[in-house]
């Protein structure tokens, strides 16, 4: 047989089905370094490797990230590739789950990254990291236990907390500017922002660190048009609120 490991990944995985047992054993190796390369430059590819949790059909509650979908290969791009993002959803976009493996992503791949999860209530913004002990995962933890074993790293899951063995980790924040204030962040989220109490204060938190390089994403649902969130998303200026744009 002659194939090479110059051939593309796409190309070899899609002829998996007609290789032999001893020869896909015999290039397993290989094309795991070269899966895991890639995903860590290449987060679309990375979510071919992805599962979701659908609690909603009992049927089948573990899923395949929906790549199908082109809206979210635009969302994770926008993430992958800007700064400062706001989004405005709807229910049932799975934003959530996106924003969960941008999460997941960002920390196994890249060393020594300080990734916070923010929403207004601690058990909101755990349930999108880590629960404890018990069976039922939170969102990021879902994900990571959920990949092939060659893929998995030895995380440390704790209420709240991911740590990874290169030094990163994801933490759950409950809502409000002191939670955040003070905090060295690589990558910071909001979640449901409009509903946040003290979404000015929290802007205000982190606004020098968006200066120093820090990458911010503010997400939610509309709440009306007085609200902090709304402002930034329709980008109109934020002297109402006491702070500069």
């Amino acid at each position: 047989m002659d194939l090479t490991l110059d051939q593309s990944l796409d190309d070899l995985y899609r002829r998996r089905d007609t290789l032999t047992e001893a020869d896909w054993a015999s290039l397993a190796p290989a094309l795991t370094t070269l899966a895991l390369e890639r995903s860590a430059h290449d987060g679309i590819f990375w979510l071919r490797f992805v599962q979701t949790r659908d609690e909603a059909d009992p049927t089948q509650t573990v899923k395949a990230f929906p790549l199908h979908l082109q809206y979210l290969h635009t969302l994770w791009k926008t993430l992958a590739t800007q700064p400062r993002v706001v989004i405005a959803k709807s229910r049932q976009m799975l934003v959530s789950w996106v924003a969960a493996a941008f999460c997941c992503w960002t920390a196994r791949f890249i060393p020594n990254q300080a990734v916070y999860y923010q929403a207004q209530q601690f058990d909101d913004a755990a349930g999108m990291v880590a629960l404890a002990e018990g069976g039922y995962f939170g969102r990021c933890q879902f994900i990571e236990t959920h990949l092939p074993p060659w893929m998995q790293v030895d995380i440390k899951a704790t209420e709240g907390r991911i740590q990874y063995p290169n030094g990163s980790m994801i933490q759950a924040l409950a809502g409000g500017a002191d939670k955040i204030r003070g905090r060295v962040v690589s990558l910071y989220i909001a979640d449901e922002f409009s509903r946040q109490e003290d979404q000015a204060g929290v802007y205000a938190a982190i606004a020098p660190l968006m200066q120093k390089g820090s990458r911010v994403v503010f997400i939610s649902t509309p709440n009306g048009q007085d609200n902090y969130f709304c402002t930034l998303y329709h980008g109109r200026p934020l002297t109402q609120f006491g702070l500069a744009s």
